[in-house]
């Protein structure tokens, strides 16, 4: 079918079945801007990492620098933030630019996450059309657009400034090209079309995040001939330099950090120095295996497999090509599992679980070849494929609102902190912490330093310092002697959400002072040296 009657078929696709397909894109926008309200401002503790250090790499971009935050490496992300900033002020200076977001960070991170909740809007309502003008089946259209939904900890990663939300689009584009690609005679007559598609996705994903992967495996099995994975192979790693271009300068510390992380068994280089530790693999590869949606679309999935192939063998049939691609998705997510194995994070699995959509389509659109001739089989498939739709939107809807509880309560106990009492004191913050300018020295600081300058001068206030993971305590500008302080300042306050790693250091630091306090209050620790903060609070 080519482009121009697949658009006639939309504009008259009836209104039922439009209204139905827009549904859920649209209550993924509408929730999407109300969740992201309820998680507060993106300097809460919860909230600024990545966000913030991506804010600060975009801005870089708009200077003509390099970006300095490549640990994803993230390029797509700091050129959207970069190409949005100067969108909104086509004629302005950079150092009046500069100001501008550095004075107001918080009205530009929102801004660009609805850049991206709005791409991934238009991404979920491309992909429902998709896939009914392929499958003409409303329940096969609905599963692939309930990518986001299938997890709270998708829809929690999407509303960041981050690669998760760009991820989410990529996956949705996968799965389109993976549909149209299960057209009668596509891969035959455009197999090199369908490599080259699957390569500029692949290459904008990679350039994205690089843990994704192994998601990139799914067309592997998909083309099949090997004229066509060695054009994609080729034409993935060109993408890949193509959309990471806008950060070649830094392709020396990206390569020293794929480096250093490949040959290190823990997270950002730590751990034992080795490849793999297998110490631990195997457990770290259960783990990040164990979410349902995850493990059932797998296991399912290769079982429908194997039994249409053995059907299609003993009929003298070919195996379909939705076989191939339920194949592919399954060696995707075992490559997705074994690569986030050896540095285990949740969030590292979102392409995997986002993908489970199409593994679901893919499911009922096998076990179809398995009823061909059976009429009352294929009704009832349905039916029971409508009921498990039904189901996951109902559970799903349940999750969510309980992780807008969970936003809601967060935002609500930061608000309970109150420093004011504090304001003769020295304001140390450790990580995380919910604070403006913490937020600001955070993104400063992982881009090594961007800005330090410029934040010195907006913010001259040197009582206010911050403590970073490495055991230095930071001005804005350069480092602080914490042993210093007490000859400075009467009080000492401090606050973040994991105090062990530098409490020892601040007390050492603050013998001096005879009185000092603890105060908990939601996930955030208050600390005082010189006055007691229980005091404070009666």
């Amino acid at each position: 079918m080519t482009p121009s009657k697949l658009f006639k078929e939309l504009c008259n696709l009836p209104r039922f079945r439009l209204v139905t397909l827009l549904a859920l894109p649209v209550v993924f926008m509408t929730v999407s801007m109300l969740m992201r309200h309820s998680a507060g401002p993106f300097w809460l503790w919860s909230n600024l990492d990545p966000d913030y250090w991506y804010l600060i790499d975009s801005l870089n971009m708009v200077n003509g620098h390099w970006p300095l935050h490549i640990a994803h490496p993230g390029t797509t992300v700091q050129l959207i933030g970069a190409l949005f900033i100067k969108a909104m002020h086509p004629l302005t200076s950079t150092d009046e630019i500069n100001r501008l977001v550095l004075t107001n960070p918080e009205l530009y991170l929102p801004l660009i996450g609805r850049v991206f909740i709005t791409l991934n809007t238009f991404a979920l309502i491309f992909v429902g059309l998709t896939g009914y003008l392929v499958f003409r089946d409303l329940t096969a259209a609905l599963l692939l657009q309930m990518g986001p939904f299938l997890s709270k900890l998708i829809f929690k990663w999407s509303l960041h400034v981050s690669p998760e939300p760009l991820l989410v689009t990529t996956v949705i584009a996968i799965s389109i090209v993976t549909v149209l690609a299960l057209r009668e005679g596509q891969l035959e007559k455009n197999s090199t079309r369908y490599a080259l598609a699957f390569a500029v996705i692949a290459g904008f994903g990679m350039a994205t995040k690089v843990t994704s992967a192994g998601l990139y495996l799914l067309p592997i099995a998909l083309l099949w001939n090997l004229r066509a994975n060695a054009l994609y192979a080729v034409m993935a790693v060109i993408a890949i330099i193509f959309f990471t271009l806008p950060a070649a300068g830094s392709y020396g510390m990206i390569i020293d950090r794929l480096s250093m992380i490949s040959s290190s068994s823990g997270f950002h280089g730590g751990g034992p120095q080795t490849f793999i530790d297998f110490s631990t693999y195997p457990r770290n590869l259960i783990r990040v295996s164990s979410r349902p949606m995850f493990f059932v679309v797998l296991l399912v999935g290769l079982g429908l497999v194997v039994a249409v192939f053995r059907k299609c063998r003993s009929e003298g049939r070919p195996f379909p090509v939705v076989g191939r691609a339920m194949a592919g998705l399954c060696l995707s997510f075992v490559g997705q599992a074994m690569l986030v194995a050896k540095h285990p994070a949740g969030h590292y699995m979102v392409p995997a679980l986002v993908a489970s959509a199409l593994g679901l389509t893919l499911i009922y659109q096998l076990s179809k070849e398995l009823l061909l001739s059976d009429g009352t089989g294929l009704k009832r498939l349905r039916r029971g494929f409508t009921l498990l739709l039904l189901i996951l939107i109902a559970a799903q809807s349940n999750s969510l609102w309980g992780l807008n509880k969970q936003f809601t309560d967060r935002t609500a106990k930061v608000a309970t902190i109150d420093e004011t009492p504090y304001g003769q004191c020295a304001r140390i913050y450790f990580w995380p912490a919910s604070h403006p300018l913490y937020a600001l020295f955070m993104g400063s600081w992982n881009a090594k330093y961007s800005f330090a300058e410029t934040l010195d001068a907006l913010f001259p206030d040197k009582s206010v310092m911050y403590f970073t993971n490495d055991g230095e305590l930071h001005g804005l500008q350069g480092l602080r002697d914490p042993n210093a302080l007490p000859e400075q300042y009467s009080c000492i306050y401090a606050r973040g959400e994991r105090p062990d790693g530098s409490l020892k250091i601040l007390n050492d630091a603050f013998s001096a002072y005879p009185v000092k306090g603890r105060c908990q209050n939601g996930h955030e620790a208050v600390f005082t040296w010189g006055l007691d903060c229980r005091d404070k609070q009666k």
